[in-house]
């Protein structure tokens, strides 16, 4: 698929990152080959083996995110299952949710849907808002029936750092649920959630923190009670009609991905021994990036004075957004054009109309790789 006398360029880290350390491809393999049975849905030896496999994993995916007891992970197929587990199973009729402009499509989605059915509202804190301190937005976005803060970590399209710490310890304080999407930025940042009072937060597996497609999932630092989302084999209690109410078993219905799940947890490990290495090269190659794109004409880089994770987006005067991409793909350049699953995000910034191109870069990527896309942008 490579274009003939080019190298693959991939700065679509944003989506999935694709270049996965070794240590998860040999902890997916190990499953498949070693392991292969699923837990909790047999007595012999293997099966056991498999439950304690589950069981570190979801320690381990608990203790990175910093919660207090770190077995209360729920396993999802991404972070949008977690997240529409959440959002049907604990609001309610009546209930006002506040979220950010920049909230990913799978956070707005389920929220309007709900809206329409008449069962709950929501309120948008505005771009220009987002410096406020927290008793402000506090004062001016919430109402009695405010139930839950909702906030992306990052926005998957300019890449700006949205999460508050003390947003969520001051509505927290006030008696309102806290919740973190962090499919984009959860390797790269370090979110504690007992310290930050964060109530829930959904996470997904093949972006930053290295794991493969097919797995996410809902971190429970509250105790609030809500439904499953979906009815089914849980592997305990089969004599029940409906699923046991039992954490966290009675709300991973279905066959769990294990393979993906084992794999995800050798991407923790990795993040937690390569932090420095990651997050020191990632900054240094945007700051190149930023710097390079700066000096191009008829180009203009969204918030680009925020604090940031290695992700940004632009557009050019002269060229559309899906132009630019046949361009860059031309040279064998891989990275995204158009509405990027997050059309709050686009009307903030003023890209409806005209979609953005992004860069999502990961600590893999070179230089001499940004030159090329510089050169090439250049001379469109």
């Amino acid at each position: 698929f490579i274009k003939e006398g080019y190298t693959m360029i991939y700065f679509d880290n944003a989506a999935t990152t694709k270049y996965k350390p070794d240590e998860v491809i040999e902890a997916l393999n190990y499953y498949l080959r070693e392991i292969g049975v699923s837990p909790g849905r047999g007595s012999y030896s293997l099966g056991i083996k498999a439950s304690r496999m589950l069981y570190k994993s979801r320690t381990a995916v608990g203790k990175y995110f910093g919660m207090s007891s770190p077995e209360k992970v729920v396993f999802t197929k991404n972070s949008t299952e977690a997240i529409n587990l959440l959002f049907n199973g604990l609001l309610k009729k009546g209930d006002h949710i506040i979220i950010s402009c920049y909230e990913h499509n799978a956070v707005l989605r389920p929220l309007h849907d709900l809206k329409q059915k008449g069962i709950i509202e929501y309120s948008v804190i505005s771009r220009d808002d987002l410096d406020m301190c927290a008793e402000d937005i506090f004062a001016k976005y919430s109402k009695d029936n405010t139930r839950m803060l909702a906030l992306t970590l990052v926005s998957n399209l300019t890449g700006r750092i949205v999460y508050k710490e003390e947003w969520m310890k001051y509505f927290h304080s006030k008696g309102i649920i806290t919740f973190i999407d962090s499919s984009q930025g959860a390797g790269k940042m370090i979110i504690n959630m007992k310290d930050a009072c964060v109530d829930f937060l959904a996470f997904t597996g093949h972006k930053d923190l290295y794991g493969v497609p097919g797995i996410g999932g809902l971190c429970c630092e509250s105790k609030e009670h809500f439904i499953p989302l979906i009815q089914g084999g849980t592997g305990i209690h089969g004599e029940n009609f409906v699923n046991p109410d039992i954490f966290p078993e009675g709300y991973e219905a279905g066959t769990l991905n294990m393979p993906a799940i084992w794999a995800l947890k050798a991407g923790i490990e990795y993040i937690d021994s390569h932090a420095d290495e990651i997050r020191t090269t990632e900054k240094e190659l945007m700051a190149y990036l930023l710097q390079g794109l700066s000096e191009i004409d008829g180009l203009r880089v969204y918030d680009v004075d925020e604090k940031r994770v290695s992700t940004c987006c632009f557009t050019l005067d002269d060229l559309s957004s899906d132009k630019t991409i046949s361009l860059l793909d031309s040279k064998g350049i891989c990275a995204r054009g158009g509405i990027h699953c997050a059309i709050l995000a686009h009307e903030a910034i003023g890209t409806v109309e005209t979609g953005a191109v992004r860069i999502s870069l990961n600590y893999k990527n070179t230089k001499a790789e940004i030159d090329q896309l510089l050169n090439t942008l250049r001379s469109r």
